[in-house]
């Protein structure tokens, strides 16, 4: 099936940008909307540039700062929305005015943002979309994308669990990015998606750009806070009822019954060895001549930010799961921490550094 109507991308970073490139070259008209001026000017000038391990090329878009769209009349029956969480709910409220009724809002992005997104266009204009793969922008008007592209896609589904025609279109039309299904299980794969996410985004973020600097007990440190994130966040959503995904990864081979009932550092330990007992076949890496062929390694999106010096969404992945564990009657001292940490990090009071992993020791089982 394929996407029937106009289709529009609200935030053509990495990820926004990655969907309206592979699906601009896949034959589809695509509008996209961005706040980063010098982003659209240059995609109006030279086209929206895409690079990955198997190719680099050029699509022509229709691109448009918000002054523009502002401007003007017209209506989009699906829309991809792949800003920054805390950009969610001005970015809803702004693409709201030009969904009909029977238009869509996919949230193509990091974080939980379905429900804010539903409180302002409608939970029946609502429809999840969680990415797996992982993308970059360094330069305005060129998307990386930094995975291997083997197992990497996207999950569509309805917020009420039914499988619909627009969603297995949606997810069909992804398939040209990566492996894409329309799932009764959205919920399930948003919060499997966060643990990916709280493991992997503010972690790196704290860590800063160069893990390789990581004495042997802080790597150890940081993969022991990893399993506590997960059962963490693992024992905050069977609480309120959710049933997860598949994890990403190594952590996909140990059952989620072992993190969640893991509270004692014996217990932790004893699961992070299972963990790494999972054989990797690589492919979530990149090779050294990928690297090479991209130009940029693969980084956690939050990690990018912080090299950027922008806002980042730690408060939304980790800090989410402290919310909603306070919700649950579930602690989360890990996922605080190290939102904590981070956001330090992020008001300039610490350095991205490995040093950052220490300050976390002590909220891990004694």
């Amino acid at each position: 099936m394929r996407i029937e109507g106009r289709i529009a991308v609200m935030g053509a970073g990495a990820i926004g940008g990655a969907i309206a490139a592979y699906l601009a070259r896949d034959g589809y008209e695509i509008t996209v909307i961005d706040p980063w001026a010098d982003h659209i000017d240059a995609i109006r000038s030279d086209g929206l540039k895409l690079t990955d391990v198997k190719d680099s090329f050029s699509v022509d878009v229709e691109a448009l700062h918000l002054s523009d769209l502002g401007a003007q009349d017209r209506q989009f029956d699906t829309v991809f929305l792949s800003v920054k969480s805390y950009d969610t709910k001005w970015a809803a409220t702004f693409i709201e005015r030009f969904l009909p009724p029977t238009g869509a809002v996919y949230p193509a992005q990091n974080g939980m943002n379905d429900e804010p997104v539903a409180e302002v266009v409608g939970f029946h204009r609502t429809v999840g979309c969680v990415p797996t793969i992982s993308a970059a922008m360094y330069d305005p008007g060129h998307v990386i994308r930094t995975d291997p592209m083997q197992g990497l896609g996207f999950h569509v589904g309805e917020l009420n669990g039914a499988i619909t025609p627009r969603a297995q279109a949606v997810a069909d039309a992804l398939s040209v990015i990566g492996p894409a299904d329309a799932t009764s299980n959205i919920w399930g794969s948003r919060w499997s998606k966060l643990i990916a996410n709280a493991t992997g985004n503010a972690p790196s973020g704290l860590v800063g750009p160069h893990p390789e600097k990581m004495s042997a007990d802080q790597q150890e440190l940081l993969a022991m806070l990893r399993v506590a994130i997960t059962a963490e966040t693992l024992r905050v959503g069977t609480s309120l009822g959710f049933v997860f995904e598949p994890l990403f990864g190594p952590l996909g081979g140990v059952p989620q019954a072992d993190f969640i009932e893991a509270t004692t550092a014996a217990q932790y330990q004893h699961v992070k060895a299972k963990v790494d007992a999972v054989p990797s076949n690589g492919a979530l890496g990149l090779t050294e001549e990928q690297v090479r062929r991209l130009g940029a390694p693969g980084r956690a999106s939050l990690l990018q930010d912080v090299i950027k010096g922008r806002r980042t969404e730690a408060n939304y992945l980790n800090g989410y799961v402290v919310e909603k564990g306070r919700l649950a009657g579930v602690d989360t001292p890990v996922n605080a921490a190290v939102t904590d940490v981070m956001n330090r990090v992020e008001r300039g009071e610490l350095e991205p550094s490995p040093d950052n992993v220490d300050l976390l020791r002590e909220r891990l089982p004694g």
